[in-house]
């Protein structure tokens, strides 16, 4: 079956110069010369642009500048592990599914992580980003350009069925054509609760496009889990609000500019620290143990998914205030040996004043506070028995 991927793909060469001569008539490119090169004329930082013959050099060149600038000023230490375990044959492509904490910085700062690794042999991941993240002209073209394809969100049933089935076509075309890896979250929306959780019904769309077969099915895809965590979180008072709106009214109601302004206090808030583990690609082997141990095929999905959760639930690191969070929610000192009191006095401070301003009651935006951050802790410890959760 032919698909039309034109409303969806990401920016071939041949779209680059097109995309960019809008882009640049944009007042707000102004603002973007001068955070990547504000000692250079903007006339300059234009003709440099339009210099580019290949998306790979946009990305390298200029992208990935925005990306260190980013990591400057934003993030005090950036660390991975094991990004360098993966083949730098141009053939090889992965399908890298992480959890989701930062609209824009998750996959970037992957990617970067990958640049660091294999350098002239980088090969930047196709990234899935909503459309609803793309309602303004310009972003979705700057996203574009940095391969980003777009996922239909806003769709009736029947037209989310076929879009389902054409965006996995489009990723595993990616894949198997040896054009891309990809970056896939592993949930719709960042998990604002703290709770990393891959959804099956992901899953389930990834497998509309290929065999029958479980195994060779998702082998093809070759899927790398990846954790990331972040010591701060910018967008952390947002998510609060949201989340007490959907407790005491049912529901959150989004402005116009809610994600806009998520995707820039992402971008350019505080994160801390940030560390990303790579995952080891799942083999053709492990998909055979699930496919022989799990009798039905959802069931062959769910454990496929808590394989992924597993990976991301004990490679996620865990800060200071992760642990102090959790012994507030448990009332004991369970993981003391994990903080100081300087830690502690420091996260009393912060809950105050990403709370301060809050309309919900104390209690409830407390515990929603808390729950974000321990929730991590509370799914890397589940299995040892030396410690009990009280939420």
């Amino acid at each position: 079956m032919e698909f039309d991927y034109s409303d969806i793909k990401y920016y071939e060469d041949d779209e680059l110069k097109s995309a960019l001569d809008r882009v640049i008539k944009e007042p707000t490119f102004d603002k973007i010369c001068k955070f990547v090169e504000p000692d250079i004329p903007k006339e300059k930082v234009i003709e440099t642009l339009l210099s580019y013959k290949t998306i790979k050099d946009f990305q390298v060149d200029f992208i990935l500048k925005v990306i260190k600038k980013l990591i400057s000023r934003s993030i005090s230490n950036l660390t991975s592990g094991n990004a360098n375990n993966f083949s730098s044959n141009s053939t090889d492509k992965y399908l890298f599914i992480s959890n989701h904490r930062n609209i824009v910085m998750d996959a970037s700062l992957i990617n970067h992580e990958l640049h660091t690794a294999f350098n002239k042999d980088f090969e930047s991941t196709a990234i899935a980003i909503g459309n609803n993240l793309l309602g303004i002209p310009w972003v979705k073209d700057m996203a574009r350009l940095n391969k980003s394809f777009v996922v239909i969100r806003d769709a009736s049933v029947q037209q989310m069925l076929e879009n389902s089935i054409k965006l996995s076509n489009y990723m595993r075309s990616l894949i198997s054509e040896e054009k891309s890896s990809v970056w896939l979250a592993q949930r719709e929306g960042r998990a604002k609760n703290g709770n990393d959780m891959t959804q099956p019904g992901l899953l389930k769309m990834l497998q509309m496009s290929g065999p029958k077969d479980f195994v060779e099915n998702y082998s093809q895809l070759h899927i790398v889990p990846v954790a990331i965590s972040y010591e701060n979180d910018p967008c952390i008072s947002d998510k609060v609000n949201e989340l007490c709106a959907i407790e005491v009214d049912g529901k959150f109601e989004k402005g116009p500019l809610d994600d806009f302004n998520s995707m820039y206090n992402g971008l350019m808030g505080f994160k801390g620290r940030v560390h990303i583990n790579f995952g080891k690609e799942i083999t053709e082997d492990m998909l055979r143990k699930i496919d022989e141990e799990a009798p039905r095929k959802n069931d062959k999905i769910k454990v496929l998914a808590e394989y992924i959760d597993s990976f991301i639930y004990s490679n996620y690191k865990l800060w200071p205030k992760n642990y102090v969070a959790t012994d507030f929610i448990n009332k004991n000192k369970q993981f003391e040996s994990f903080y100081t009191a300087e830690d502690k006095a420091h996260f009393v401070t912060l809950m105050a004043d990403k709370l301060k301003d809050i309309k919900y009651a104390n209690d409830l935006k407390e515990s929603i506070f808390l729950k974000m951050w321990a929730t991590p802790v509370k799914n890397a410890f589940k299995n040892d028995d030396k410690y009990t959760f009280d939420f």
